[in-house]
């Protein structure tokens, strides 16, 4: 495969359609956002974890995971203790003197602390303060926490395939089950020995995820063999669209078409996008930044308009340049100076 070139770009480009979803634009826009998080984080991990198995001949459990805190827990503690102790008494419809009593904030920066650097295994995420936003249409402070406990998940999944020596040997092997798993039609739920797998597949995202992610690491490791062709991309862009528009009724196979065509697109655009796409994130990789804020901003947003005042075009034209500028301040400030001192370390 040829130079990867694009995938800052893409990244900017994902985390646009999570803050039009947050706006109120269409639905399938935040999904796919979150999708092509999960594709390139499948394909950029397994290549560092390739790259470490090559440089040192193994895979250092705590080191890896010490890394991919520095880069997502700085950022996370911010935007939670900001929303905690400085935008939760301003906007909060009790007293700041009620507020700052409660134990409710000092919960919320520590459960969904917790939560996203456990995996979900110690704590609970939490999504709301007291008092606040209670005027809008949904009092959640931060919606787009959700995916980080499963995107740790996948970190560690990846991680043991990689220890145990089936990533770059047999991960086609898991992928294909995950997709098997996506596969099983609701009536599965009743069979023994999958029922437990096919009713936590029906009422939680991680599965749909997992296997996008998935699928993203197996186009790293297969990288020489998987060819980038604008008919094959045509394809799979096909095939999204018949998962996206046209089957409804059939829910398991239209994810797995998902999990198979997204990752394709993702990788094609990243490679075959013009070079001037990574110029989106120049100034700085403002995109984890982005999903973090871009909620909370919305709703202090919607709060301060009122809840009928703005359309979600609107929204989106007021939200998204505030949330930028506190993204890059957090890219500077927060997350640059992290990654450097992983690279000292």
């Amino acid at each position: 495969m040829k130079h990867l070139r694009a995938i800052d770009g893409l990244r900017a480009i994902a985390v646009l359609a999570v803050v039009a979803y947050h706006a109120g634009l269409p639905v399938s826009a935040g999904f796919v956002g979150v999708d092509v998080f999960f594709v390139i984080s499948g394909y950029l991990i397994t290549r560092l974890l390739h790259d470490e198995v090559q440089t040192t001949g193994r895979i250092d459990f705590w080191a890896f995971y010490a890394r991919r805190a520095r880069r997502i827990l700085p950022a996370l503690v911010l935007t939670v203790v900001l929303s905690a102790f400085v935008l939760g008494p301003l906007v909060s419809a009790l007293s700041t003197g009620s507020y700052l009593r409660s134990s409710v904030p000092a919960h919320y920066v520590v459960d969904n602390v917790l939560a996203v650097s456990t995996a979900d295994v110690v704590g609970d995420l939490a999504f709301r303060l007291p008092g606040v936003f209670t005027t809008n249409e949904t009092s959640v402070v931060n919606g787009s926490l959700w995916t980080l406990p499963v995107e740790i998940r996948a970190y560690l999944l990846i991680l043991v395939l990689g220890i145990t020596g089936l990533l770059l040997r047999r991960l086609w092997v898991v992928v294909a089950a995950g997709l098997v798993l996506l596969a099983l039609p609701a009536s599965a739920a009743g069979w023994t020995g999958v029922g437990r797998l096919v009713e936590f597949r029906d009422s939680h995202p991680d599965p749909l995820l997992l296997a996008i992610f998935g699928v993203g690491a197996l186009l790293y490791v297969q990288r020489g063999r998987v060819p980038l062709r604008l008919p094959l991309a045509a394809a799979a862009l096909a095939a999204w669209a018949l998962a996206t528009w046209g089957l409804e009724g059939a829910q398991p196979l239209a994810n797995v078409l998902v999990a198979l065509a997204v990752p394709y697109l993702v990788i094609f655009a990243a490679y075959e996008a013009p070079r001037r796409v990574r110029g989106l994130t120049r100034p700085g990789d403002v995109s984890y930044g982005v999903y973090l804020l871009a909620f909370p901003v919305g709703q202090t947003i919607v709060y301060l308009a009122g809840r009928d005042a703005l359309g979600p075009l609107a929204l989106l034209v007021i939200a998204f340049p505030v949330t930028y500028l506190l993204a890059l301040l957090s890219w500077r400030v927060i997350e640059q100076p992290a990654l450097s001192l992983k690279r000292r370390m």
